[in-house]
């Protein structure tokens, strides 16, 4: 009996390093390789939304690779519009600073008498002094915020690479799809197209999901902002709409901005205050309608496996990986999901309440015999 425990010891031990290794290669090749993967991964998901328009046009006859030419041209040019947008409303900010300091420079006049009178402090913290640094700083660099975006999206290598990518994977999907069926050969061919066709549908109904809710929330923040005669209006709007692809910490972003421009601007706290009222109904109707209905289950994974893809991707491609790990994590649920050895970890993964019990504890009892398994005696 010890005989065959020593002899069981090394392999696990062997099997263990070697997932140690595993995990530290990959890792490293995602620090590493940020540059090659980053555009490479975003080429391949918007290749993917893509593939039901390039298919209706070579259904009309026209070439594949028009096709790919007429849509992948369609697509960079709504990105250029979006860009040359907010590139445009971010630089018309500097217009309007002086305005802005002008109530700025009043409000600090007013918590300095409030302090003073109050408090016997006098200029407390050298707030006039912070207040001429913070617009100085702003004046002086209004064009480098505005090139900000630009340089943000040239990271994403849109400008060379991302195009390239998308091309080659559009114009060789089927021959991905071919591949795919050979290096699974142990299953059926129809089975590994069927699988292929899930994962390339699960990635298209999530990012149509996700444009399709920041448009709506695009115009109720400018609806909403509008009423309250909050100026740039349509800039804020669609900017909290962009931010919410950012799960949890868009949404803080998107909304601050607009709050802390309409208490420098208006004369009266109920607008700021409005705006925040206004930015929380909205993000009510958006959590508990909007993404339920129309992104639905596509992406089924728990709030937590989403929160550790989150910080996954924030610690290794900073913003970018906030957006993309979680279709990434999805993609790894539906792999784990294929192997009867694995899926148990997928189901760990994803996020199924409506399941029967009887089925949940036969998962779970699975689950608890593979990470703990009986000796035999």
């Amino acid at each position: 009996m010890e005989t065959e425990n020593s002899a069981k010891l090394p392999l696990k031990t062997i099997t263990a390093a070697a997932t140690v290794i595993l995990i530290t290669g990959i890792v490293l090749v995602f620090i590493y390789g940020k540059t090659l993967l980053v555009p490479l991964v975003a080429g391949a998901f918007i290749a993917m939304l893509l593939v039901p328009p390039v298919n209706k046009l070579e259904s009309f006859g026209i070439p594949r690779i028009l096709s790919i030419v007429i849509m992948l041209v369609f697509s960079l040019s709504i990105l250029g519009a979006v860009g040359w947008f907010f590139g445009n409303q971010i630089g018309g900010f500097a217009s309007d600073l002086s305005g802005v300091q002008t109530r700025f420079d009043q409000m600090i006049d007013d918590i300095s008498i409030f302090l003073e009178d109050n408090f016997g402090i006098e200029k407390a913290v050298a707030l006039q002094r912070i207040n001429d640094q913070i617009f100085k700083f702003l004046k002086d660099h209004a064009s480098a915020i505005s090139s900000a975006a630009f340089s943000t999206i040239g990271s994403l290598g849109s400008l060379i690479l991302l195009p390239v990518y998308m091309f080659m994977f559009l114009l060789y999907r089927d021959h991905f799809t071919t591949v795919a069926i050979k290096l699974f050969h142990k299953h059926s061919p129809d089975m590994v197209v069927e699988v292929v066709t899930d994962l390339r549908k699960v990635i298209q109904h999530y990012i149509s999901g996700v444009i399709k809710v920041m448009g709506i929330l695009a115009v109720l923040n400018i609806i909403a902002l509008s009423a309250l005669g909050i100026k740039h209006a349509f800039f804020f709007g669609i900017f909290a709409a962009a931010m919410n692809i950012l799960p949890y910490v868009g949404p803080l972003i998107g909304s601050l901005f607009p709050i802390v421009f309409a208490l420098l601007t208006k004369d009266s706290l109920f607008f700021p205050v409005a705006v925040l009222a206004s930015f929380i109904i909205i993000q009510s109707i958006e959590g508990n309608f909007l993404t339920p209905k129309i992104v639905g289950s596509n992406v089924n994974i728990n709030p937590l496996v989403s929160l550790i893809a989150l910080l996954i991707g924030s610690l290794l491609w900073g913003v970018v990986g906030m957006i993309l790990f979680i279709p990434l994590a999805a993609i790894v649920k539906k792999l784990l999901e294929l192997s009867p050895s694995t899926a148990v970890y997928g189901y760990l993964m994803g996020d199924t309440p409506d399941e029967k019990p009887d089925r949940d504890l036969t998962k779970l009892s699975t689950l608890w015999q593979r990470w703990f398994p009986t000796k035999s005696k």
